[in-house]
């Protein structure tokens, strides 16, 4: 039993290593869609239908990698500046955003 218990550990742990958050990802409570860019480091508006003015910036960046946990710093308006943020892959279609109190402020699904 305890041998079955490591392999499945082992597979959870390569699994995450093979994770990727690169890609397209829908806004779950806006009609937006954010561009997560793992080469460059930065998450950006792609499409928002109610604010196309937004296309273009920038949400999250200094992206950095470390499944199944990203970080990066995203843009807070109240605040004016960009505050420090985790990424965390929920399951295959569900990436969430939470801040340093790990209050999950963005949810992001798989169009």
């Amino acid at each position: 039993m305890a041998h079955i218990l490591k392999l499945l550990a082992l597979v959870f742990v390569f699994s995450t290593m093979a994770a990727d958050i690169s890609g397209v990802w829908k806004h779950a409570d806006k009609p937006a869609w954010l561009n997560v860019n793992m080469q460059t480091g930065v998450v950006t508006v792609q499409r928002h239908d109610n604010a196309p003015g937004a296309v273009g910036l920038t949400v999250i960046k200094d992206l950095s990698a470390s499944p199944p946990i990203w970080s990066g710093k995203m843009y807070a308006a109240e605040q004016g500046d960009y505050v420090a943020v985790s990424l965390e892959l929920k399951d295959d279609q569900t990436l969430i955003v939470v801040d340093a109190d790990a209050v999950e402020i963005l949810r992001l699904t798989r169009p």
